[in-house]
């Protein structure tokens, strides 16, 4: 099961970190593996990396998308879906910093509606993985 951690990059952040997201991955890790002590700190730098997610118009919009899927749930800012013939697991967390995906699959359906927006910056800290959303399209999808 992955874990990936995506989020919301300030645009003149995204236009200098494009060619090189390493820095920027680098970055929100560092943030990532902070002791709870420094939390506030890690917090503030936070700040200066992202913007914050609109995620009511976000949880309206996955709702609607996926509403008639017989696989989907959703529960407050949680959606999920259990597609037994494409074995998928996916969950999506939906917080204002930050969205955590949660799936066992390489393109779960959720993608395919964050992809609206060009700015989402997707990490797995454990595996040391991270790109652009819409890189994903070109390669992937």
């Amino acid at each position: 099961m992955r874990v990936f951690y995506i989020f919301q990059i300030k645009k003149d952040l995204e236009k200098i970190t494009k060619e090189n997201p390493y820095l920027l991955f680098h970055t929100l890790e560092t943030i990532y593996y902070r002791e709870p002590d420094d939390i506030h700190l890690g917090y503030v730098f936070l700040k200066q990396i992202i913007d914050l997610i609109a995620i009511k118009d976000l949880d309206i919009s996955l709702f609607k998308r996926y509403k008639e899927n017989y696989f989907y749930m959703k529960y407050r800012n949680v959606h999920s879906m259990h597609d037994v013939y494409r074995k998928e697991n996916t969950k999506l967390t939906l917080n204002k910093t930050y969205l955590k995906l949660e799936t066992n699959v390489i393109k779960p359906r959720f993608l395919e509606e964050l992809q609206k927006n060009r700015l989402l910056f997707v990490c797995d800290f454990e595996e040391k993985d991270y790109f652009w959303l819409d890189s994903l399209e070109q390669t992937v999808g």
